[in-house]
């Protein structure tokens, strides 16, 4: 029905139990393609199966898993962790991985919740924080290490336990109001995440933790029970101690954005700029601020750690900044925006400006000209080159400042134009080479790259410098 009615993304939250009778998955799949979030309640059977209580539910859920692979179904997958399961995080990464999950959210057993909960149950079920850290911590390592860009979510657990992997964990999310029903009927509706920090309470340490904006506390039924010293504050240096790897970059480097901030809030720019937008990426490890000047021209300013840096304007041994200007914003606006971000940016630590500033903010867009005279050149070769037993496909870009394209010739022949994007004395410059991965001898293969330095050469433009380099393999 809600397919009939034309929603567009449905979720089917399942624990899998209809995924072994015969057609259940066929009957569904031939409705669309849907998003399937499957509970996977521990990632080996023995942990699954301990929670669950039923001795075929894990095979029935790889079983469905399989199936909906096959299928092309999108599929997700949750694990509310407990006492029988979290030690089998660390399998997580290589179940996902067979089986194509897209996003796993595990989140922990909360207090409150459905069904009747006392203390003894409580104590059966819900481990210490601290016992589970370790296991934690080997599930997400393993996903950094092979699959970084995975969508792993940990919900609900106290950032002090995990501080290194903060980035990972959240308390909430969007608005969210729930209107469940019981045996009467309807209950009232709920703001799903306001009653989850309804139940939790900071200890009076919290006040002095870097983390303390973002913590919505520990439940109250877990501190009745273990207490509160598991729980400690962490400061700013040493949150740096143990997040070597700058996971949590955004956080660490805020403090010495706020002068910047200042300045933006109220206006202080140089004449003629104001800003547009700030936002912080905490998992791409980075803060974006937008500017645009009187002339209409932008300029986007990154900060993000030194490692990752691509021709920064300003560093710092904390973080540097990348920016992209527009081709037409006037060179001395640019240079003085540049100088008074240094200003802002250097109260009690050490900023290098580059010496050629300017001609880095300038050089993504003069870049991306060069992209576009590329495109416009495969145009111009699949709209007007013509060889008898040759066919072009399509471009391809291994790189950003590279691209090539396959033109198969008989049988294994095969030519490959190799477009080179660069930047010469600040303009954008396109050069070609010719791969010849295998093929008949030269003189063939030079009937069909002459016709198309010809074309290429013909569509040369004064603004972009177009370099035919030769034949290379």
């Amino acid at each position: 029905h809600a397919a009939a009615i034309g929603f567009e993304h449905i979720v089917i939250f399942t624990n899998g139990v209809m995924f072994t009778h015969p057609g259940f998955i066929e009957s569904v799949t031939a409705l669309g393609r849907f998003e399937w979030r499957i509970s996977i309640q521990g990632a080996t059977e023995e942990a699954h199966v301990a929670t669950t209580g039923r001795a075929e539910s894990f095979r029935r859920i790889v079983h469905g898993l399989a199936e909906l692979q096959r299928g092309g179904q999108l599929v997700t997958a949750n694990m509310c962790v407990n006492e029988r399961s979290y030690r089998s995080l660390p399998h997580y990464p290589e179940l996902i991985a067979r089986y194509g999950v897209r996003q796993l959210h595990v989140d922990i057993v909360r207090p409150e919740s459905t069904g009747e909960r006392d203390e003894a149950y409580l104590r059966d079920i819900m481990p210490r924080y601290s016992d589970m850290a370790p296991y934690y911590d080997e599930m997400l390592a393993g996903f950094e290490r092979t699959s970084p860009d995975f969508d792993i979510n940990v919900g609900n657990l106290p950032y002090c336990v995990l501080p290194q992997w903060a980035v990972r964990i959240h308390h909430g999310g969007q608005e969210t109001v729930t209107k469940s029903s019981d045996g009467e009927g309807l209950e009232d509706e709920m703001n799903k995440y306001a009653w989850q920090a309804s139940l939790r309470a900071h200890l009076p340490s919290c006040s002095e933790c870097v983390l303390r904006s973002r913590c919505t506390g520990i439940f109250r039924a877990y501190l009745d029970m273990y207490g509160g010293a598991e729980f400690q504050p962490l400061t700013a240096a040493r949150l740096r101690e143990i997040d070597p790897d700058r996971r949590n970059f955004v956080l660490l480097v805020e403090p010495q954005l706020a002068a910047l901030r200042a300045a933006l809030a109220t206006g202080g720019l140089p004449p003629g700029w104001q800003a547009t937008h700030i936002g912080s990426e905490e998992r791409r490890r980075r803060i974006g601020i937008g500017l645009r000047h009187g002339s209409g021209e932008s300029l986007e300013l990154r900060f993000v750690p030194p490692e990752t840096a691509n021709a920064a304007v300003l560093e710092s041994l904390d973080y540097a900044v990348e920016a992209e200007a527009g081709l037409g914003l006037p060179l001395p606006a640019l240079a003085e925006l540049l100088a008074w971000l240094r200003t802002q940016l250097s109260g009690g630590a050490e900023v290098e400006l580059a010496r050629d500033a300017v001609e880095r903010a300038l050089a993504p867009a003069r870049l991306a000209k060069g992209r576009r005279r590329v495109l416009a050149l495969t145009r111009r070769l699949h709209g007007g080159l013509s060889v008898p037993g040759w066919q072009l496909a399509g471009l391809h870009w291994p790189a950003a400042d590279r691209a090539e394209l396959r033109i198969s010739g008989p049988g294994a022949a095969a030519i490959v134009v190799v477009f080179g994007v660069s930047l010469r004395h600040g303009r954008s410059q396109v050069s070609i080479d010719f791969r010849v991965d295998e093929g008949p001898p030269l003189e063939r293969i030079r009937a069909v790259i002459d016709p198309i330095v010809r074309m290429l050469r013909a569509g040369k433009g004064e603004d972009a410098p177009l370099d035919s380099n030769g034949v290379s393999g």
